[in-house]
């Protein structure tokens, strides 16, 4: 069985139109270096209506084509830093777990919210108790660390619920700040609420030595490395390295495949991503080497 464990559902009106602005932006400069020219105009206009799923229907023609079995996805909270979109975030979760309700053998659903909302603990307990959500996910750089008092409060009740969280790590687009996404910021949880699984998005990103170090001794850290598509691609023998790096600091068992979709299958196809893992056995560069069982 094949699990994306981290991947997007995307509606125009579910974020705001400053992640949009943002987002164009690094677009135009991802594609100029593959030699192609657009203006963010351009890239608002003819890519990102391409990402529009609200009923999921692009996403699982996407799993079809790739063998993906099942994808875990992943609303995201940005309303307090970038200003609240069309849709609030309230609705937006409740549209997630729709779509895992209609697509009960292909879809898991988390929820999301910034521990920062006034109502962010009684929106989590119903989002897993009543429309039976299956985890949590932070987005620290909208401006918080994971270890802050209110992100606490929060934890508190989501350790009671039984669910996972899963926390962004690495790098963040302006105007979200990367300082709150350094795993580091995750060891007062892992310590504090030992019975609670954290999954530490992207292998930490920049902070992958962070990362990998914290998983020698903190068991109930995980990864998944989604959105290196870009440099497995274009920088392989790293890619294999690093993530040889996480299957030894971690096991296997708590290292994910994830894909970050929509916005990566611009870099590559979901499709292109299963089999360039499936590869690694017979594949790897010479000095590194995956087992067929990892």
């Amino acid at each position: 069985m094949i699990i994306d464990a981290h991947t997007h559902l995307v509606i125009k009106d579910w974020y705001p139109e400053a992640w949009w602005n943002a987002l164009a932006g690094i677009y135009v400069h991802a594609l100029k270096g593959m030699g192609i020219e657009m203006t963010a105009e351009d890239v608002k206009q003819n890519i990102f209506p391409g990402f529009w799923d609200p009923e999921a229907e692009v996403l699982i023609r996407e799993m079809d084509a790739a063998g993906i079995d099942k994808t875990v996805i992943l609303p995201l909270d940005f309303g307090i830093p970038l200003g609240e979109p069309k849709i609030p975030i309230e609705d937006q979760n409740k549209a997630h777990a729709e779509l895992q309700r209609k697509h009960p053998d292909r879809i898991i659903a988390f929820a999301s919210v910034d521990p920062r909302r006034p109502n962010a603990i009684e929106l989590v307990e119903t989002a897993i108790k009543e429309w039976g959500m299956k985890g949590l996910k932070l987005l620290p750089g909208s401006g918080f660390y994971p270890n802050g008092r209110e992100t606490y409060r929060l934890l508190e009740r989501v350790c009671e619920l039984g669910v996972p969280v899963l926390s962004h790590t690495g790098a963040m687009l302006p105007p979200m700040y990367d300082k709150y996404c350094d795993p580091v910021y995750l060891d007062d949880i892992l310590v504090d609420f030992p019975e609670l699984t954290i999954i530490a998005a992207h292998l930490g990103d920049g902070w992958h030595n962070t990362l990998f170090a914290m998983a020698l001794f903190k068991l109930n850290l995980a990864t998944d490395f989604s959105r290196w598509q870009g440099v497995a691609r274009d920088h392989y023998h790293y890619f294999c390295q690093h993530l040889r790096q996480a299957l030894d600091s971690f096991g296997s068992d708590r290292v994910l495949f994830g894909t970050d979709g929509p916005y990566m299958r611009v870099i590559m196809t979901d499709k292109d991503y299963v089999q360039l893992i499936k590869d690694l056995p017979t594949k790897a560069p010479e000095g590194i080497s995956f087992t067929e069982a990892e």
